[in-house]
């Protein structure tokens, strides 16, 4: 089947043009979304009485619980009829997926800085002040562990044992 429209020799195929970044702005800045800094990190409920915190002004994380297992979420929210419903685009992770995440960000962080971009460092000792967390918690973690790191590292014999034996046999 032969195409619909042709192209002449001097026509050439047109482009959008490219979005240049604008110096000291961010992607992922507040005020791109039209949101007020001031209600970023503000802890609110949603309608299912479960705890979120705004990321933008149409994401935002969610802590909620399905079929007994506690769940981290960010999900893009759309408005309809003056409500915020979640839409598909989005993610849910277990506290385990969400620990390891936590775990990664140092060297996401780091990868980051090479790059050129800088990250926002929070402060976590006036966070959990703030929220009145105990810090008791976090210190039993640690311990917690460092004690299966401790279980993690099987003994292995010293070189000279293991060439004593073959000499033997």
């Amino acid at each position: 089947m032969p195409p619909k429209f042709k192209r002449t020799a001097t026509q050439k195929p047109t482009q959008p043009a490219k979005r240049t970044k604008i110096q000291g702005s961010s992607a992922a800045s507040p005020e791109s979304d039209g949101e007020d800094s001031s209600l970023l990190g503000q802890k609110k409920t949603d309608s299912n009485g479960d705890p979120y915190w705004n990321i933008s002004r149409l994401r935002r994380l969610t802590v909620s619980s399905f079929k007994g297992r506690t769940l981290v979420s960010v999900r893009e929210y759309y408005e309809k009829d003056g409500q915020e419903l979640p839409g598909k685009k989005g993610i849910s992770l277990s506290l385990d997926q969400f620990n390891s995440l936590v775990r990664l960000l140092p060297e996401v962080e780091t990868t980051l800085k090479d790059k050129g971009e800088a990250l926002e460092r929070p402060k976590f000792s006036d966070a959990n002040d703030a929220r009145g967390v105990d810090k008791t918690n976090q210190d039993s973690f640690d311990e917690d562990e460092e004690s299966s790191n401790r279980d993690s590292v099987k003994p292995t014999k010293p070189a000279s044992d293991s060439s004593d034996e073959d000499e033997e046999d």
